[in-house]
């Protein structure tokens, strides 16, 4: 150890201040004693012995504040207490040292093209999934670490505020299957970078990629890893990059709900599946866009079947696939087999509890089953892993409205005023969302401008139904009976079957006794 580091070392352990607090007693000892024991004419060897036994106490006092500190909670060795909580030279602010939480930024395209997006987006969550395995390390959820996607703030503060030790943030350029991957890995507390790292190689190499930079962080972290968690951080659920690529555009889609995005999205996960016929995400993913193209826009029961298989497909190839169980879960809730449909949700939250999709399949179940007490605590949940997902926002209006609860509906309708505004601004296309919004401004009161967001989520898309029978629950609320039987006729008649769904949308309550509702739904 060089004298840099010895003076370093003894900062550390706080060596110098009960050295100097020693030092200035000790001074104030034997000026008092000089005084008293000349007064009484004490004998010379008393101040003799005393300066002896002061100047013996000084390295003793030295050794004691080498292995000691003095702690809130009493006398405790210095190591144990460096475990528990250090002290960050820049922030001048005391943090855990066990913290290995560590959070993996959303990697930027730095590409040409905007499209790409998709991809830097799914290599951010491929090493966090690579990462999760690793008992030792606290890794922030997909979802978490999406939320601070073009993020504004500096790294400390994002650091703090995610009560993260360590960050990994990266870009991506692609460029004619070209590869290049920029990463950094950054010590919050010490503000300083752990490494950097630039890969470059063709789109076959993105696995290789993938494992290389999970491997250097368990490095750098020095962290134990069994043989296990070593053979997971190679492990990849397809090792095809053309079908990984096509894996990542169909989840672009997947949750845009409407009928062409959800078809493009059954097209890219089948073009996965031809590149890769053992790829478990994809079977997947398949499962949920066929269970939601049913639900939302054909009733026909191919789709419902088509999920059904490939959910156990994807099982057969990963038992502890989330989205699968989800996916299942989707299937019996539109079979209205509400018990099995209970049981693959809570399988699919066991082996992943972000799986934002499964809270809100829940949700839904819950508030079927006239639970919406259990139902708003898993739609809170929806939001706080995926704020983009606001569908969570209308179902969550329902079951307070449902509750009598006005205070958490108050609070809901102001949360979803802030969010809509931001949202539809990036997304304007997104008709659902203007329909949702419209359905909070009436909520407040501002009909007119409801009214307005109404009539432009149905220009956007006028044939799809979900959108057909969105226009009927809000022409419900504003009072207008006819025009919400008649989109609501229009939508049964283009499709819409989930009549258990329709009995139990509050939005239809003002409806209840109408001979042309009654007539609609008689018998289903």
């Amino acid at each position: 150890m060089n004298l840099k580091e010895y003076i370093a070392e003894l900062k550390r352990r706080n060596v110098f201040k009960p050295a100097i607090a020693y030092l200035v007693v000790a001074w104030l000892i034997v000026q008092v004693a000089d005084i008293v024991l000349g007064t009484f004419d004490a004998p010379p060897y008393i101040m003799k012995t005393l300066m002896f036994l002061l100047i013996i106490g000084f390295p003793l006092n030295l050794i004691f504040a080498w292995v000691y500190e003095f702690t809130p909670k009493g006398i405790k060795k210095t190591k144990q207490v460096e475990e528990e909580v250090t002290v960050s030279p820049k922030s001048n602010r005391k943090f855990d040292k066990n913290n290995k939480k560590l959070v993996v930024l959303p990697f930027r395209n730095i590409g040409s093209e905007r499209s790409s997006d998709y991809f830097s987006d799914g290599l951010t969550e491929e090493i966090i999934i690579r990462l999760s395995g690793i008992k030792e390390l606290e890794i922030a959820s997909r979802s978490t670490s999406m939320q601070y996607k073009d993020s504004e703030l500096d790294i400390v503060s994002l650091g703090r505020e995610l009560n993260a030790r360590y960050l990994l943030q990266g870009a991506v350029r692609r460029n004619n299957g070209d590869l290049r991957i920029s990463t950094e890995l950054i010590d919050v507390e010490k503000d300083a970078e752990l490494w950097a790292e630039i890969y470059s190689g063709k789109m076959a190499d993105v696995f290789e990629i993938q494992e290389k930079v999970s491997k250097q962080i368990v490095k750098s972290l020095e962290l134990r890893i069994s043989p296990k968690e070593k053979v997971a951080l190679g492990k990849s659920s397809t090792m095809n990059s053309d079908a990984f690529d096509a894996y990542l555009r169909a989840r672009e889609f997947l949750f845009r709900y409407t009928k062409s995005y959800l078809l493009l999205s059954i097209d890219l996960f089948q073009k996965a599946l031809d590149f890769d016929e053992y790829y478990s995400a994809a079977y997947a993913g398949m499962s949920e866009a066929c269970a939601m193209l049913y639900e939302t826009h054909d009733k026909k029961p191919v789709w419902l079947e088509q999920a059904e298989q490939a959910a156990l497909k994807a099982l057969i190839y990963d038992p502890g696939s989330s989205e699968a169980y989800s996916a299942l879960g989707l299937v019996y809730y539109n079979r209205n087999s509400l018990d099995e449909a209970l049981l693959s949700v809570q399988k699919a939250i066991s082996f992943d509890p972000d799986n934002f999709f499964a809270y809100w399949i829940r949700g839904r179940l819950y508030r079927m089953k006239d639970k919406d007490a259990e139902a708003v605590i898993d739609f809170n949940k929806v939001l706080e892993l995926n704020p983009e997902f606001h569908s969570a926002y209308g179902d969550l209006q329902m079951s307070y409205e449902k509750l009598k609860d006005k205070e958490m509906l108050k609070d809901t309708i102001e949360r979803a005023a802030l969010f809509y505004p931001n949202y539809l601004f990036h997304k304007p296309e997104d008709a659902r969302a203007h329909q949702f919004y419209a359905f909070t401004l009436e909520r407040l009161g501002r009909r007119k401008e409801a009214r307005e967001e109404m009539r432009k989520g149905i220009e956007i898309n006028p044939n799809d139904l979900i959108i057909i029978y969105n226009a009927a629950c809000f022409y419900a609320m504003i009072g207008d009976k006819k025009a919400s039987i008649d989109n609501l006729k229009r939508a049964i008649d283009n499709g819409f079957g989930n009549f258990e769904y329709i009995k139990h949308d509050p939005d239809f309550y003002s409806l209840k006794e109408e001979p042309d509702f009654k007539a609609l739904i008689q018998g289903k």
